[in-house]
């Protein structure tokens, strides 16, 4: 695997989940669930965070024009929001709608499998987050 070259693992036109690692499963899985009702999700693997493929990332904002970045990382200092701001200063005339994240809860990281289950990101608020991009 190069460093710094991300994947498309799924084809869309209506908006880009951009993820890596344990989230590219639940976001591969919540643009399945959005292909059924019609939203078609961009789903990039990032596989390395630094560096970071920032001609992918922004030639599929170009391209659909919504992004969704999910990771498994806390919402405060993760990269997510290192990723909205890449594509505010490299894409903004092509945004449609604003950045949205999809992340851990700002908490300690429990260690409690049924903690761990509302701590973490999941299908449906991956697909909750991207149907609320789709209807900007």
């Amino acid at each position: 695997m190069p460093l710094g070259k991300a994947v498309v693992r799924r084809e869309g036109r209506d908006l880009t989940i951009l993820s890596y690692a344990a989230m590219m499963h639940t976001s591969i899985e919540a643009a399945e669930l959005l292909a059924k009702e019609g939203i078609e999700a961009e789903v990039i693997d990032l596989r390395t965070l630094l560096p970071l493929d920032r001609e992918m990332i922004l030639a599929s904002v170009k391209k659909t024009n919504k992004v969704l970045v999910v990771h498994e990382d806390t919402r405060t200092g993760g990269i997510a929001g290192e990723i909205a701001a890449l594509v505010c200063e490299g894409a903004f005339e092509d945004l449609d709608g604003p950045v949205l994240r999809v992340t851990s809860l700002d908490t300690p990281v429990p260690f409690s499998p049924p903690l761990e289950e509302r701590f973490l990101p999941n299908v449906a608020s991956v697909a909750n987050a991207a149907r609320d991009l789709a209807r900007y």
